[in-house]
């Protein structure tokens, strides 16, 4: 007899903030991060690092692997951040799928408590 399978269905949040001269693009969700010149670069350096955190999920049927959250900070550097529309973040691996992206810009300037 089979299994049903679940569908994991995962919305992201994403903060930006810079770390020296780069930009981090980090995921709250999977606490991952991506780095670069610019937002967009880190984003898509994000992007292929959950590709693969979600492929290797898969792969090994280890749904546990994917719920990982950041550190209670980043969650905080999130909520005081500024909303920007940058880029947009779509993998499937069934039955996973990581649909949507919100982004928010923290800068040090921004208090968090």
């Amino acid at each position: 007899m089979t299994h049903p399978t679940h569908v994991f269905r995962i919305p992201l949040r994403v903060v930006f903030y810079q770390e020296g001269s780069d930009w981090v693009a980090h995921c709250l969700e999977f606490d991952l991060m991506g780095d670069g010149p610019d937002k967009a670069i880190a984003l898509e350096r994000l992007y292929q690092a959950i590709g693969l955190q979600v492929e290797a999920t898969y792969r090994h049927k280890n749904e546990a692997n994917l719920f990982s959250p950041a550190d209670g900070r980043i969650f905080a550097m999130f909520a005081a951040g500024k909303d920007v529309g940058i880029g947009k973040i779509e993998i499937t691996a069934s039955p996973i799928v990581v649909e949507g992206v919100s982004t928010r810009e923290y800068s040090d300037g921004l208090a968090i408590a």
